[in-house]
């Protein structure tokens, strides 16, 4: 057997929104990754993917990798239990045919719900606790938007999430991970506490990028800089989850365990005291095109509908701001895409060039207005393979289904199968809709569009639109959610638990 330290790794990756009614099957994951073993080892190394920045630390530190799970797929609804089991069962088989395992780096996103497991990625974890036992150190790479469980506290020795939004740190975010985990097999004293916080808050309402959730990360990274800390990150939670057991979360990583306690205080109580910053203005649909048509505004003027925004775990199918551009009579030049495979096949029956009745959109989502009835023109007709633009995982391929471009009057409207990367310019670019000459352009997105958007949009107007990721969280029927929670019910006079340590 080989004397190198070896290193099991595993992946599964899915953000989901329970208010999202689509199931996602192996099918969902196999348009990006569902493979174990050397070939989805191999998968990851032959695109940029997260991953790859744990596997090529390792490699370069000279240790064998035991590779077995590399499941992944983009935020959507719950994952159908075949999908954790099949990823349990890769990881069952990895540790049988290794023999010897010195450590595990594992790849999560942190807020993955099954049709029957609230916490799918607590069940990798405790599985892997269970078959290697109490001494082999585990370190996870998770989403900033992770939801930090009491099972994922209890079974991972360290956990690094990313410190952007937009997520710019997919890559150096598991290389933060594989690097604590040669600390941890080295022997070096490493103490990670957590401390949990009750507060929800919508995506779009905050960045890295601007205060105040900047200066809360600022905090942790000048600890990190001066050496008070090895790590840290603050897990702003993903919100659209009604489930039991959800709350955003700061961990902190250090040599000993009272620095760790002390600096994760320090930022929970940055981040809980700045909560009510962490909100967008939103404005109303009208408001919005109002601004597109005043004719000094600067264009094209982009409409946020964070809402449905796929990267959120919505569908991708209202037409809401469709609707009303209709029913206003306006004759702003607009753009948007919407999922709808229905339609998508209607337009290739119907044809490049010809015109029918669509009835689009609100196939899915529960409570979005809709569908648009309305005469369109097929403009062309796509296989739905793009690659993006970028900054982010510059040059990746991604896939949105069969698509469609249907014009309504002046709307040109993407319609396809299944919309991913909606912040990415080439999701419009590719199929012939040009951002910069429209007046009003819908993105679908939360904080990634803005990376990219910013360099060329005339203006940006978050819009407080219905959808599975509504920025509004008040727009929803919570059924599940645990009392004490914010914005809604959380005591004027709580006060903070201090943070633990859970593993040393």
């Amino acid at each position: 057997m080989s004397k190198k330290k070896r290193v099991l790794i595993c992946e599964f990756h899915e953000e989901t929104d329970t208010f999202n009614p689509i199931v996602l099957t192996k099918k969902d994951f196999a348009a990006f990754r569902y493979a174990e073993g050397e070939e989805g080892l191999a998968l990851c190394k032959s695109q940029p993917c997260a991953t790859c920045g744990i596997v090529d630390t390792l490699e370069k530190a000279g240790y064998e990798l035991i590779p077995t799970a590399f499941v992944f797929a983009l935020a959507g609804g719950r994952v159908s239990d075949e999908v954790l089991a099949y990823v349990l069962d890769c990881i069952t088989r990895g540790v049988a045919e290794a023999g010897r395992i010195d450590a595990v780096c594992a790849l999560l996103h942190g807020a993955t719900c099954t049709e029957s497991d609230n916490d799918a990625c607590g069940t990798v974890l405790k599985h892997l606790r269970k078959l290697l036992g109490e001494e082999i150190p585990i370190t996870v790479s998770l989403d900033l938007h992770a939801n930090v469980t009491e099972a994922m506290l209890m079974n991972a020795d360290v956990m690094c999430g990313h410190q952007t939004y937009p997520h710019v740190d997919l890559y150096e975010t598991a290389c933060r991970t594989a690097k604590m985990c040669l600390r941890l097999m080295e022997g070096k004293s490493t103490y990670m506490a957590a401390v949990q916080i009750p507060v929800l808050t919508p995506p779009v309402g905050y960045s890295s990028l601007k205060e105040p959730f900047k200066s809360v990360i600022d905090s942790g990274k000048q600890m990190v800089e001066d050496k008070t800390l090895l790590d840290f990150t603050v897990f702003n939670t993903q919100p659209w989850m009604d489930i039991p057991e959800i709350s955003s979360a700061v961990v902190a990583v250090a040599e000993d365990a009272e620095t760790a306690k002390r600096c994760t205080d320090a930022l929970a109580k940055k981040f809980f005291d700045n909560r009510d910053g962490y909100w967008p203005d939103l404005m109303s649909i009208d408001e919005v095109i109002d601004r597109a048509e005043d004719k000094g505004s600067a264009k094209p003027v982009i409409l946020v509908d964070s809402a449905d925004s796929p990267n959120g775990g919505a569908v991708g199918d209202s037409v809401a701001v469709a609707m009303r551009l209709q029913e206003r009579g306006s004759k702003l030049r607009a753009a948007m895409f919407v999922k709808d495979p229905e339609v998508v096949a209607q337009a290739f029956a119907v044809g490049v060039g010809n015109s029918a009745q669509f009835t689009l959109g609100a196939k899915f989502t529960a409570d979005v207005p809709g569908p648009l009835v309305a005469v369109g023109k097929v403009r062309s007709l796509h296989d739905g393979k793009v690659m993006r633009e970028g900054p982010v995982n510059r040059g990746e391929a991604f896939f949105v289904g069969k698509a469609a471009v249907i014009t309504f009057g002046n709307m040109d409207v993407l319609v396809c199968e299944a919309p991913v990367v909606p912040g990415d310019p080439q999701l419009f670019r590719h199929f012939g809709i040009e951002p910069i000459l429209y007046d009003l352009v819908v993105v679908k997105a939360n904080a990634s569009f803005r990376a990219a958007y910013c360099k060329f949009s005339g203006e940006i107007c978050y819009a407080d639109t219905p959808g599975a990721g509504a920025a509004n969280l008040k727009r929803f029927r919570w059924k599940h959610l645990p009392k004490g929670m914010y914005p809604f019910d959380l005591p004027e006079d709580y006060q903070l638990n201090k943070a633990a340590i859970y593993r040393s």
